[in-house]
């Protein structure tokens, strides 16, 4: 009775540790893309996606993926069950969005604009838009009072404000406008805080979509709106002008310099040691500074791959900057995962199957 218990508790866990964590994880030979089951009794093989260009993109942490096919669509696959979700085509021009603590994607489905959300059901719009946005840094984001509104292209090549905090419904006290900017206020001892929007047409403000930063000014009219999209006035496109219509400092984020991006950052080598944590660490090649090898520091700094050549990178997740890394071999391209402290995936396992692995 006492091993049929333990057997069961077992059981229980493994289950649960199933359900919870992602069982399909992406990898790529000779560029072609796979998903490695991570129990490694089974394989969707490279060619298994032969009909398309073998991208993807990874959904929240590790909880779908987004497969380029052929003739523009994606097909959506469940990394827990392995299992389609639905097949579109991916606003690739948009990409992450991020909103709060989720991310969506932007599909267009049978004519319809579809959210695919990482923590639920995809999200059918109202509107079939030509694209969105995209908002994958701090500055794109137009978050304010816990609100943040997405800026969707429709076909007719005027924009709708979407409040994602009142289920993606469009702002529908504005006019038509085909271009638009975010003002910021200029605070003292303090970050620059959204203050409102400028919108305008392409004359007056002029950006292309995805534009975010080194948009000139003009003395073409625009309309100003507080961040309730309260309307304060009509002014031209430039800095002095709006700053008086909100009568303190302002910063245009079209004249702003680029953030810098902390997301997936490559990691490179300086002749010293990256502690990835207590078991594995990245060291200098012997005779090659300019070379890290993936080692396991418990095993008296035992290679975990080999000594040939890899580029390292972390993938970043919503918890974590720094959460597992993306190794690729230098020669052929290969690349894959590896869950340094088993967040995601089993711990310390390169995530492709062994018969790839064509290095030293």
């Amino acid at each position: 009775m006492k091993f049929i218990f333990t057997f069961s508790i077992f059981l229980f866990f493994s289950c649960a540790y199933a359900q919870k964590h992602s069982q399909f994880v992406p990898f790529k030979f000779e560029g072609k893309l796979g998903l490695l089951n991570v129990s490694g009794t089974e394989l969707i093989p490279p060619d298994a996606f032969v009909d398309g260009p073998g991208n993807y993109d990874v959904v929240g942490d590790f909880q779908s993926y987004i497969i380029a096919k052929n003739e523009g669509e994606d097909e959506v696959i469940d990394a827990r069950s392995g299992e389609e979700q639905f097949v579109g085509r991916l606003d690739r021009t948009c990409g992450l969005l991020r909103i709060n603590k989720d991310s969506y994607y932007h599909f267009k489905v049978n004519g319809n604009s579809v959210l695919l959300n990482s923590a639920g059901s995809p999200i059918q719009l109202t509107t079939s838009y030509k694209k969105i946005e995209p908002n994958h840094d701090s500055w794109d984001n137009g978050s304010v009072d816990d609100k943040q509104y997405l800026w969707a292209l429709k076909e007719d090549e005027t924009y709708d404000v979407l409040v994602a905090n009142d289920g993606f419904t469009p702002v529908n006290s504005l006019p038509k406008f085909e271009s638009f900017d975010h003002v910021y206020g200029i605070n003292v001892n303090a970050p620059l805080t959204l203050i409102g929007f400028v919108l305008g047409s392409k004359t007056a403000i002029q950006r292309t979509f995805g534009q975010k930063y080194g948009i000139p000014e003009s003395s073409y009219t625009i309309e100003v709106y507080n961040t309730s999209f309260k309307k304060l006035g009509t002014t031209v496109y430039e800095h002095e002008a709006i700053a008086k219509l909100f009568n303190q400092k302002i910063e245009l984020r079209g004249s702003m310099i680029s953030p810098p991006g902390m997301a997936n950052q490559i990691l490179i080598p300086q002749n010293r040691t990256i502690v990835l944590n207590n078991e594995f660490s990245l060291i200098p090649a012997t005779g090659d500074p300019g070379q890290l090898v993936l080692v396991n520091t418990k095993q008296g700094n035992a290679p975990v791959l080999g000594n040939d050549h890899f580029d390292y990178r972390y993938i970043s997740t919503s918890k974590n900057l720094e959460a597992l890394l993306q190794i690729r071999h230098s020669e052929t391209g290969t690349f894959f995962y590896f869950d340094f402290d088993g967040l995601y995936f089993p711990k310390g396992v390169p995530l492709i199957p062994k018969k790839y692995r064509q290095w030293n």
